[in-house]
């Protein structure tokens, strides 16, 4: 909302509410239309509507600055009768509603919002004032057939009344009003007087049920999700030439311990499309309670997932969509696939253990050119003719058109990671991940085996839920 200037004691406030109204009612009866003859050919003309409260300038310019000229028709006018307080619909006057808003990032480059959350705010609403707005609808024709076809038509839209949304403002509590027809004045002139050619007007009454609302008060919210506090080990801080001057001064020091603080730090399991809160004792907790804290799911609420060691590296993050599920301890998790890490080894057709599958047996099409399986057991050549090939549990076997060959050696990797890890001096080796294309999961692969690449645990810091 715009702020409001103050004049000495009075803030001044003004959002068009009465004139909002008048639009709409204006706007009800702008497509109205009346048949008429021309040469035998029938037209529909639309019959133009006005609000009725205009100066006397703008009425002697529709007059041509003439007295003589005659007001074209048809022609409808629309005019306030009363505005009067609604003592009946009076509510709690000191009433305020609070609700808790997040709108969507906007991204400058694209020039549109994103999928992620942008600024959280805090809307105070104040209980808005009723009055009773009764107004009239003069019909102007030259004839009796046009006055019935315009009357008709709306009486059949007013049966007796219909509602109307003033805006459509998710916060507005007031937005939707009805409009009833109270009276019908059917002429102005009960008897023909000779030949008098003044218009005759039609006056529909109606009356309507508004609201004025106060200003809301708006206020941004600023929740703390995480906090992290960066633990250095030094002998003597005299020694190292410290320099207030350096963003980050204690960042190159060895020996580097991470304190992490997050609401209840709770921990999650994501188990393919369920996501579930843990506490330190892997109990698990309500997800209502810790979704208070922030707001409320909605159809853009993102859970960002960190699958590195470096709880302020999001760079990398796995996101997906959350949503409610009947156990409260639960949400339903919808993975955004572009999120995931890209594979690094070729795609596998499927996981098998080779023991108990053979090409073109047991459910496994023939070897083809570029068929690829992922092992869970080991075979050896001797063993499994059919395969004619020595493989290790975890390895990726490939298909070259005339035998099968190692194509990715697991245990190769495994022996280099556990060497160096002894030597207390891990290699600078890439993350390693394929994806099984029969089920479209992705797998990483570590010292111990081949996992998911973003299911499993994780801790306080590594996961943050965006409402």
């Amino acid at each position: 909302m715009a702020t409001t200037p103050t004049t000495g004691n009075m803030s001044y406030f003004y959002d068009e509410q009465l004139k909002r109204y008048l639009l709409q009612i204006v706007r009800v009866f702008s497509h109205f239309q009346v048949r008429e003859y021309s040469d035998g050919v029938a037209q529909y003309n639309r019959v133009p509507v006005q609000y009725g409260d205009s100066s006397r300038m703008v009425a002697n310019i529709l007059r041509n600055n003439s007295e003589n000229v005659i007001n074209s028709a048809p022609f409808i006018a629309v005019s306030i009768e009363s505005l009067k307080i609604a003592r009946g619909r009076m509510q709690d006057p000191t009433n305020v509603d609070t609700q808790q808003v997040a709108e969507r990032a906007w991204d400058p480059d694209t020039n549109s919002y994103s999928s992620e959350q942008g600024s959280l705010y805090t809307t105070k609403r104040y209980m808005p004032i009723p009055y009773d707005l009764n107004f009239k609808v003069d019909i102007w024709t030259t004839n009796t057939d046009t006055k019935l076809q315009l009357i008709e038509q709306i009486m059949i839209l007013f049966n007796p009344g219909i509602q109307l949304q003033s805006d459509s403002n998710p916060l507005n509590w007031v937005n939707v009003f009805e409009m009833e027809m109270t009276d019908i004045n059917w002429s102005s002139r009960n008897i023909p007087q000779g030949v008098d050619e003044a218009l005759d007007i039609s006056t529909l009454s109606f009356s309507t049920g508004i609201w004025i609302s106060p200003p809301a008060k708006v206020k941004r919210q600023t929740i703390i999700q995480r906090i992290i506090t960066d633990l250095h080990n030094t002998s003597s801080v005299a020694d190292l030439n410290f320099s207030n001057e350096l963003f980050d001064f204690f960042g190159s020091i060895e020996d580097t311990a991470e304190i992490v603080v997050t609401p209840n730090n709770y921990r999650i399991r994501v188990d393919g499309t369920i996501i579930t809160l843990l506490d330190n004792n892997g109990m698990a907790q309500s997800w209502s309670k810790l979704i208070e804290m922030q707001g409320n799911l909605s159809a853009t609420s993102i859970l960002k997932l960190n699958i590195t060691n470096d709880t302020d590296d999001e760079s990398t993050a796995v996101v997906g969509y959350v949503a409610a599920t009947v156990d409260d301890t639960e949400l339903l998790f919808t993975l955004d696939v572009d999120t995931l890490p890209a594979d690094t080894i070729t795609n596998v057709a499927r996981i098998i253990d080779a023991r108990s599958s053979s090409p073109g047996v047991s459910g496994l099409p023939a070897a083809s050119v570029g068929q690829r399986y992922l092992l869970v057991s080991d075979i050896s050549a001797a063993g499994y003719p059919l395969w004619n090939i020595t493989a290790k549990e975890n390895d990726i076997i490939e298909y070259n058109g005339s035998n099968w060959f190692v194509s990715f050696d697991y245990g190769a990797h495994s022996i280099a990671v556990l060497a160096a890890i002894a030597d207390d001096d891990l290699p600078d080796l890439p993350d390693e991940y394929v994806t099984n294309t029969t089920t479209s999961i992705q797998y990483k692969w570590t010292a111990d085996g081949w996992i998911s690449s973003y299911e499993g645990t994780y801790r306080e810091g590594y996961w943050r839920l965006i409402l």
